[in-house]
């Protein structure tokens, strides 16, 4: 797997979280590499839509990624269909904006599960079925690097996630599966309309990021490719930021320059 032309023929990608978002467009990039992706959500109606836009190469099946019978059964299904994975790419989730003292009980359990539990699951599944090997690449986050007020539950379970690729990339090394994860920062999805967003200056955040502007769902997914492909086949074990530069280090607010 390279970035050659048509280079992912034969590859079997099952993505979570794929009705929208970075999985999305993951899939949608999979795809016209000429992969064969399942794409898994628990929005049926997202996904189904995806999945029929993206043609024949695209397969939408439900998945709750905090059920451990829907991970075997998925996984069963792309064995008996000659389509065993070979690529997993955990990118299901949501996110909790709130102060710890106002995070309930339930939320903080909610994005436990769905962000670390799910990609637990994930790992498992992945080394069960990717007995010729593999690569599987999970979706951290900056908030997993860099600790974010008002989003302590997010921010811990990514950080799990980050926890998890390193233990899978040192046990599943000898099978040969690699075992990445991806940070992303500031990246226009549907996650920031949750509650909770809304009263955040997104102008002054912006503004705070080196590269001066949000990323796209794109440029995520060409880092995803990247990880699962070939151009990355000594790379196990780590953590690759895409944040426009936020984790570096931090710059000096200037005065606004008047323009004439």
């Amino acid at each position: 797997m390279d970035d050659m032309a048509e280079p992912w023929h034969g590859t079997h990608v099952l993505v979570t979280g794929a009705s929208g978002g970075i999985g999305g467009a993951t899939a949608e990039l999979f795809v016209a590499k000429g992969a064969t992706v399942y794409l898994t959500d628990i929005d049926d109606i997202g996904g189904r839509k995806r999945a029929l836009e993206l043609g024949s190469r695209a397969h939408y099946r439900r998945l709750d990624v905090t059920d451990e019978t829907g991970w075997q059964a998925v996984t069963a299904e792309m064995e008996q269909a000659g389509h065993l994975m070979n690529v997993l790419v955990n990118s299901a989730g949501t996110a909790v904006k709130a102060p710890l003292a106002h995070t309930a009980l339930d939320q903080f359990r909610r994005m436990i599960d769905q962000h670390l539990v799910g990609t637990f699951l994930g790992l498992r599944a992945a080394a069960a079925a990717m007995t010729a090997g593999g690569s599987v690449v999970n979706i951290s986050s900056l908030r997993g690097v860099l600790a974010t007020a008002e989003l302590g539950a997010y921010g811990a379970a990514k950080s799990g996630v980050r926890a998890l690729t390193r233990v899978a990339a040192l046990e599943l090394a000898e099978q040969g599966i690699r075992v990445n994860s991806v940070c992303p920062g500031s990246i226009t999805t549907e996650i920031t309309a949750a509650p909770g967003f809304a009263a955040d200056d997104v102008e002054a955040y912006v503004r705070s990021i080196p590269m001066q502007r949000r990323g796209a769902p794109a440029e995520v997914a060409s880092v995803i490719a990247f990880l699962a492909g070939a151009g990355s086949s000594y790379v196990t074990g780590t953590d690759l930021l895409v944040d426009g530069g936020t984790a570096a280090g931090v710059r000096t607010p200037k005065f606004p320059t008047q323009k004439a």
